[in-house]
């Protein structure tokens, strides 16, 4: 099966993390980009992007002043569906953040680009 076989849909999740991962490798040398994980702990232990912090979504507005005290500042948020990073930002967009950014699907596209690229290293390359 070649990379091309997954449909347009597949296609847009991979550009999308992609995109999100070139984000990430910036943010790492630009620290004004706070990047906060809003799964469970148990999620996040599970896997996360290496520049992320974890904060549930539950008690962002209670956490979020001690890794993004500037509200200024650039946050970008995920989980794996959208939903709770979507909660997340209204609770820090009703505290004043001005630069928050929910990066939507970002485990679910992180799945399927891995299944991709198992299911692309064991392609006949004809």
């Amino acid at each position: 099966m070649t990379f091309c076989q997954f449909g347009p849909k597949s296609l847009v999740r991979v550009l999308a993390l992609t995109a999100l991962m070139l984000v990430s490798l910036h943010s790492a040398a630009a620290p004004e980009t706070v990047w906060i994980d809003v799964r469970t702990a148990d999620e996040f232990a599970e896997g996360h992007l290496p520049v992320a912090v974890n904060i549930p979504h539950e008690v962002i507005a209670d956490q979020v002043a001690e890794y993004a005290p500037d509200k200024d500042v650039q946050v970008v948020l995920y989980c794996r569906s959208g939903r709770r990073a979507e909660i997340a930002k209204e609770s820090l967009e009703q505290l004043g953040y001005r630069q928050v950014v929910n990066a939507v699907d970002l485990d679910g596209a992180t799945q399927l680009y891995n299944t991709q690229q198992l299911q692309h290293s064991g392609a006949n390359d004809d």
